[in-house]
């Protein structure tokens, strides 16, 4: 583990790094002994120390150290109070709490429109313009993104933090209005080349059958469809990051209709579509590794869950139905918004193992998205640093 271990007692930035009896002392500490040092600390707080020193940074930076640390909670919320806006907020689940984060150090957070929010990143643009920024509520990070040539139409962020060696790369992927039969022009940027290309994409499904439930991961956004009740695969990294070629598209079929209201979301590295109609809320899982190559007959019904009784077990009243947001990456769990709280409700069990509320502004901000993000996100640069601005913490 590269704890302090391999420097000079003045790395080049100006830091000093630990030497003598002191670099004595920490060489004869094991790996584990100081993981668990720095793993006691808040992540938010040891995101924001990378710029310490060469040798802290390497710490943190550490796999070592990066695997053990537990997933941190995060979502997007609508205030309540008009006096805080009508713009969508970011926190983080701490403690039992929803910590609101300030995004006050995005200087052009006035007039910005929320455009997409995953993996704990934001993806907002300029009002009236075609200017795109992402941003780091966390690491308080954003980066200004060049202009796409065509005028987008619909826009989603595609970033991954869980996806392996393309972990610190993100995509935007713009629907530029020009539908064809069956498909549409799509421009999207890669973070990796820091530029737009423009692509064919042939979707197998009329464009207006596609929904606004998309969800990203290893590289490909899968689409919820209806009219037929289908799921599009698109392979947008291998498109974006190559010179030429079309957006390569795959089509398959659901286990049943989308009816009420259905999402797409891996868990255990498997593709699961979860579809919920009234009260009753059913998951199903692909037994393709990892939903890469779908078709109907793989699908396999994993878990039925009535609604109402995850409400009952979080605490809130009969009548009350909660509402699905998102699968945990790994645990057989799911989070869901009921009476003004965040539940994780574990799936084999069949009880709730995990509550959070808002602590500061009232309980009756209204969440709208949810997503477990690895803590290395915020220990590494997901943002290139040629484009990036920073402020600290205030």
């Amino acid at each position: 583990m590269a704890i302090l271990k391999g420097h000079s007692s003045t790395d080049s930035d100006g830091a000093t790094s630990f030497d003598g009896e002191e670099g004595a002392a920490v060489a004869v500490l094991s790996d584990d002994v100081l993981a668990e040092i720095i793993l006691r600390l808040p992540v938010k707080s040891v995101a924001r120390s990378t710029c310490v020193s060469k040798a802290w940074r390497a710490a943190i930076s550490d796999a070592y150290l990066r695997r053990r640390l537990p997933p941190q909670l995060a979502v997007v919320y609508f205030p309540e109070d008009p006096a805080r806006g009508r713009a969508p907020r970011f926190a983080c689940a701490a403690g039992g709490r929803l910590e609101d984060r300030d995004l006050g150090f995005f200087p052009f957070l006035e007039g910005a429109v929320a455009c997409d929010a995953r993996g704990g990143l934001l993806l907002l643009s300029a009002a009236g313009t075609t200017r795109f920024f992402v941003v780091d509520p966390v690491t308080r990070r954003w980066a200004a993104l060049p202009a796409p040539s065509r005028d987008p139409r619909l826009s989603m962020l595609a970033f991954d933090p869980a996806s392996g060696s393309g972990a610190g790369r993100f995509h935007v992927v713009c629907f530029t209005g020009r539908w064809r039969e069956r498909g549409a022009e799509v421009e999207m940027f890669s973070s990796e080349a820091w530029a737009w290309a423009v692509r064919d994409a042939d979707f197998g499904v009329p464009p207006g059958a596609l929904s606004g439930s998309m969800h990203f991961h290893r590289g490909a956004v899968y689409a919820l469809a209806s009219d037929p009740d289908c799921v599009v695969r698109m392979d947008v990294v291998a498109s974006a990051d190559g010179d030429h070629g079309d957006l390569a598209c795959a089509v398959a079929e659901l286990p049943e209709p989308v009816g009420g209201h259905g999402s797409l979301a891996h868990s255990g590295g498997r593709l699961h579509y979860v579809a919920s109609g009234g009260a009753l809320l059913k998951i199903w899982v692909h037994d393709d590794d990892d939903g890469s190559k779908p078709s109907a007959h793989q699908w396999r019904l994993k878990h039925a869950v009535r609604l109402d009784e995850v409400d009952v077990a979080g605490g809130g009243g009969r009548g009350n139905v909660a509402r699905f947001l998102a699968l945990h990456p790994e645990k057989d769990a799911m989070y869901v918004w009921s009476t003004w709280r965040l539940l994780e409700y574990d799936l084999t069990r069949k009880e709730v193992t995990g509550a959070w509320e808002f602590d500061k502004f009232g309980e009756k901000n209204c969440v709208v998205k949810a997503w477990l993000v690895p803590s290395s996100l915020y220990l590494s640069d997901c943002l290139a640093d040629g484009h990036v601005y920073s402020l600290n913490s205030r």
